[in-house]
């Protein structure tokens, strides 16, 4: 299937060195979203204190198997979120060593067409 490319459109101020422009579109524009969604801490949205979730506060705490268990369920429910994406797959992995979690999502962009990576490290203090 070919890719729809144009059906979201948005500003980001990230990619401006590289891109040399504040537009991005489709996929990029998802994938900050979700972004923005996963590190917004759950209750500082006015009006919608069920937005956000509690990761950015999990990475003052320590890593064990429980905090593995929470980072993956507070992602599914981001993934669930969004009408725009559809989860196929979620691997979270710990690094016990490095005190540092890595997820990777491999999401169906639904309007889109197309399935894409979302991969994230999380690093937690020692």
């Amino acid at each position: 299937m070919a890719l729809k490319r144009g059906l979201y459109k948005g500003f980001s101020s990230f990619e401006f060195q590289r891109a040399k422009t504040f537009k991005i579109n489709d996929i990029e524009l998802v994938k900050l979203d979700l972004l923005n969604h996963i590190f917004t801490r759950k209750g500082s949205r006015v009006m919608l204190p069920d937005f956000g979730t509690i990761i950015p506060e999990l990475v003052f705490e320590p890593l064990d198997a429980d905090t593995v268990n929470t980072v993956e369920e507070e992602l599914i429910t981001v993934f669930e979120f969004d009408p725009r994406v559809e989860l196929i797959e979620l691997d979270v992995q710990p690094d016990f060593e490095r005190s540092s979690i890595t997820a990777a999502a491999l999401l169906n962009y639904i309007e889109l067409e197309t399935v894409d990576r979302l991969e994230l490290n999380l690093q937690f203090e020692r």
